[in-house]
């Protein structure tokens, strides 16, 4: 369903109620919890937790997520080789110990646990990551997350993903083998800085085959479609209204986590949200920016600095136009991004004209990868604006353009991309944009499809490394939905994946890749690192959230009297 243009005022649009577009992970294991209001540090009787989300669970079939719920869901009841600790750094979870690793560094042999089991009882084997992993590969599977075992440089992988090569479809051939019931090896085609890190993301996931053929298309679909390896389980799930976690009890490591159950309430609109935390009925709630002074110099008030950057997306096949670099250009540096984040946003969300975010990772040197380039690439202002406007106009023999923005359907979405839409049409006289809204499974299944002109969203990492962002844009990424192809940035790609032994100069050539697909191509239009304002109940300890793979982590949470 389209939206209509709302043409607003300057100083409307300052005053204009905006917030998070899509929760995504913070900036390091940030904290938001407080202390016992009775400073006692005991335990409380009743270990549940009771948290908000803006949307539904599009899918849980491993093979088909793509977007931050799911992947979060997936994540805490399910369990791959490692999982990530309070300081992001990956830990055994399937895995008995840390993997024996090759001279090369291109071979890795897991023991998997004696304990670990599935949901049914039956003990987590090598061959169900085999099977897994090989069915994420396949391309009848259609995996939306197929692409990140060539980016992992799994043996074999990008082969067995490409039509044109001989291996094409030949799952057998990956570089994954069960030794015996209980020893996995994984063969990798060169040394992987981030790889570790990889086999903590969903992707890794185990699945046991037997289970998920009986299902078959049914797999996925509701609580008793699938089965868990994870700390939680899914007790139950109301579609478009939440669902409720409970602990595992037949996971591995169950004596060491507290929270015994987890209640998710589908929210849309942030006053509701805030006004069941203020009666008792949330213990954690993201709220948006007309509440937050209201909660300032509160113990319940964080901010978070989170990973993901918010960018527009310029879908090439759908509007020709757009592979014209100064229209590009144009809208690029049309969009105020100071007003929008702290006067409208504020809620820890800062400026960017960047892609890696700030405190994400660090390079060889030890510094952190924006340090470089702290401002990133703001290629001009809005008066260079209208002077690319009236550049890619004489190329392209127009006068004006009529696009399409889409955005999800949430009242925030809503008003952000209104933001947005308004600032292009105010600074670039002669293109008019539509919103376009969109509920979130439309939103992602247009999105994954091309059938959109613009869309507004973020990329939450997927590991601790620049290429996450990255490698998105090169031409055969399934993340690159915009049909952008700049046979110059594949090939600082390609050379930056095969220097994972020499990590100075694979630092050198990242740094390269983002100037030339931001300063030089305008390939999308980055708006914001995106923050986070989070009022939590003081007596929530240790609810954490990573800067990559999944949105909040309470493995390590707990509640205590209050």
């Amino acid at each position: 369903m389209k939206g209509k243009r709302v043409k607003w005022p300057l100083l409307l649009s300052f005053v204009l109620v905006l917030a998070l577009f899509l929760s995504a992970c913070s900036s390091g294991t940030k904290d938001t919890s407080g202390t016992s209001s009775n400073g006692n540090g005991q335990l409380a009787k009743k270990q549940v937790l009771n948290l908000t989300t803006e949307q539904d669970i599009p899918s849980l079939n491993w093979t088909q997520a793509s977007d931050t719920t799911s992947l979060t869901v997936l994540s805490m009841v399910g369990s791959g080789l490692m999982r990530m600790d309070q300081d992001l750094k990956p830990k055994p979870d399937m895995a008995a110990g840390m993997p024996k690793v090759s001279k090369d560094k291109k071979v890795y042999t897991f023991k998997i646990r004696k304990d670990a089991k599935w949901s049914d009882g039956s003990p987590v084997t090598a061959n169900d990551f085999v099977y897994a992993w090989r069915k994420m590969n396949d391309p009848k599977a259609a995996a939306q997350y197929g692409y990140i075992f060539p980016t992992a440089n799994i043996k074999n992988a990008a082969k067995i993903q490409d039509p044109k090569d001989p291996m094409f479809g030949k799952v057998d051939k990956l570089g994954v083998k069960a030794l015996n019931d209980k020893t996995l090896q994984v063969t990798l085609d060169k040394p992987t800085p981030y790889f570790l890190s990889l086999t903590a993301f969903f992707a890794f996931l185990p699945a046991k085959k037997d289970f998920v053929e009986k299902q078959g298309k049914k797999y996925g679909q509701e609580v008793n479609n699938i089965l868990y390896n994870g700390p939680y389980v899914l007790s139950s799930w109301q579609h478009g209204e939440g669902w409720t976690y409970k602990k595992n009890d037949k996971y591995w490591n169950a004596k060491n986590i507290h929270i015994q159950q987890v209640n998710y309430k589908v929210i849309k609109d942030g006053a509701t949200a805030v006004n069941m935390y203020n009666t008792g009925k949330l213990d954690s709630a993201t709220i948006t920016s007309e509440f937050v002074n209201q909660y300032k110099g509160k113990k319940d008030l964080n901010t978070v600095l989170q990973a993901p950057v918010n960018f527009l997306r310029l879908n090439e096949n759908k509007v020709p136009q757009f592979k014209n670099k100064n229209l590009r250009k144009a809208i690029y540096t049309s969009i105020d991004r100071k007003d929008m984040t702290k006067v409208l946003l504020n809620n820890g969300s800062v400026p960017a004209t960047y892609i890696v975010p700030k405190d994400f990772t660090k390079g060889p040197d030890g510094k952190d990868f924006r340090s470089e380039k702290p401002n990133g690439y703001p290629i001009g202002d809005k008066q260079d604006a209208k002077k690319y406007w009236d550049k890619a106009k004489k190329e392209l023999g127009i006068k004006t353009l009529k696009l399409d923005l889409m955005s999800q359907d949430s009242d925030n979405s809503t008003k952000y991309n209104e933001y947005v839409a308004n600032q292009i049409e105010k600074n670039l006289p002669g293109i008019t944009v539509t919103v376009s809204k969109q509920p979130k499974n439309n939103f992602l299944k247009k999105e994954k499809s091309g059938d959109y002109q613009m869309s507004s969203n973020n990329w939450v990492p997927d590991y601790q490394d620049p290429m996450t962002f990255l490698d998105m844009w090169t031409k055969d990424n399934q993340a690159n939905r915009e049909g952008f192809y700049d046979p110059k940035y594949d090939k600082l790609i390609k050379e930056a994946n095969n220097l994972g032994a020499e990590p100075e100069k694979r630092w050198e050539k990242l740094h390269e890749a983002e100037k030339m697909l931001l300063e030089d191509d305008a390939a999308i239009v980055p708006l914001y690192q995106a923050g986070n304002a989070i009022i939590t109940k003081p007596y929530v300890k240790g609810l954490l959230y990573p800067n990559f793979g999944l949105d909040m982590d309470w493995t390590h949470a707990e509640i205590l009297k209050h």
